[in-house]
């Protein structure tokens, strides 16, 4: 289930009071205290909170005297710099920070230099976003500002992860991803595992690192109970660090590779002129789903289409993409379930996004393509991303 923007404050502040106690204080804040901040706080974000105070002193060592801010002070001081001084428009996208440390005798001369280094004469605002992040890498690598993004850590891993974040400008001297050959899967089966549903709405992939980590990639519909919404890409690495999202591929990464090579991204299926209202399906909708089925299936790019068949009641009733699609079109008339409209939209525009795999790998851009994948969840896919010490 999606946590709340409301929610998610009361964990950041959570995160905010227990990281003040700890490192200014030498002590660990009341359940009281917690209260205050966190209504929903209890063991488990106890060990939570103490993963990342531990994955915080690591980087900082024994230093202390840091303000610590989220709603108030010098996080929403920079974050309104970057929106009204640096042509920011979503503060996640240029940086996920989720509270800002910054050395109490430091603060005031940070600030200022902010403000200075962004309104010289005659720059213009991406040149003002280059100079701004510029300056918070040299103030992270000192630990003096120290902005933080902040996961909560599974009950198995013993400790949190620590990893500082765009501290180079230029993604094209970082690691190799790898898209996994033949990893591709949109599975077509309708009906087997649950009556009248595919059994995901995801277009699914793996990417692999130099290092041998394999992460899973999925786009699809978030939110099935919708009956057309928008399709995004997620990663989650496997194995051992399973569970541990990466998070959301940013569209802005998305959209600038894509259209620096000539693509575009698929439309949402609100906006698809050939995925209508339930209940308004023409002939020639339906034609040029069909069509792409077939250069899909005919590529010599290879996509696991799995069963193609539909099942009722535990029993193949039909085969083929043609079936598949009327019988599609019927439940999410009839409402067989509350999903089949959400988890059908949500297909075809997986079949979209399997064009475009086809097509970045016939100019031959795989490599680039799992580095703006891996690097676009992560928000680090360019100069134009702020830095900040990634705790998870």
């Amino acid at each position: 289930m999606a946590t709340s923007a409301i929610e998610t404050a009361k964990q950041e502040n959570g995160s905010r009071v227990f990281l003040e106690s700890v490192i200014e204080n030498n002590k660990e804040p009341s359940s009281e205290e917690m209260f205050k901040v966190y209504d929903g706080y209890n063991s488990d974000w106890k060990e939570t909170y103490r993963k990342q105070v531990a994955a915080v002193k690591e980087y900082i060592g024994i230093r202390r005297g840091y303000d610590y801010s989220r709603d108030s002070g010098t996080m929403p001081f920079i974050e309104n710099i970057a929106k009204t001084d640096c042509g920011v428009s979503v503060k996640d996208r240029w940086n996920p920070m989720d509270i800002v440390m910054v050395k109490k005798n430091m603060k005031k001369v940070v600030e200022g230099t902010i403000r200075e280094l962004t309104n010289i004469d005659g720059m213009n605002k991406p040149s003002n976003l280059t100079i701004l992040n510029a300056y918070m890498r040299d103030l992270l690598e000192d630990k003096i500002l120290i902005g933080i993004s902040l996961k909560a850590i599974k009950k198995n891993k013993k400790t949190a992860d620590v990893e500082l974040a765009n501290m180079k400008s230029d993604i094209s001297t970082r690691f190799k991803i790898m898209p996994i050959e033949n990893s591709l899967k949109l599975n077509l089966t309708l009906g087997k595992k649950a009556p009248y549903l595919f059994d995901t709405g995801e277009l699914g992939f793996d990417l692999k690192t130099e290092s041998g980590a394999e992460i899973h990639g999925q786009s699809r519909n978030f939110q099935y109970s919708k009956e057309r919404n928008v399709v995004q890409t997620d990663l989650t690495p496997k194995g051992k660090d399973a569970g541990a999202k990466l998070g959301k591929v940013s569209t802005v990464a998305l959209d600038k590779f894509l259209n620096d090579i000539g693509l575009e991204r698929p439309l949402s299926a609100s906006k698809h002129s050939h995925i209508p209202p339930v209940g308004q399906w023409e002939d020639h909708h339906k034609q040029y789903w069909i069509d792409l089925y077939n250069e899909l299936h005919r590529s010599s790019f290879k996509i696991d289409f799995g069963e193609v068949a539909v099942y009722e009641n535990n029993t193949r009733i039909g085969e083929g993409f043609e079936y598949i699609l009327d019988k599609s079109i019927e439940y999410e008339k009839d409402v067989k379930d509350r999903s089949s409209a959400g988890r059908f939209s949500s297909k075809l525009i997986g079949m979209e996004w399997a064009k475009i795999w086809m097509q970045i790998n016939k100019k031959d851009k795989m490599e680039d393509w799992g580095k703006i994948l891996y690097y676009g969840a992560k928000k680090e896919f360019s100069s134009k991303n702020g830095p900040f010490l990634k705790i998870y």
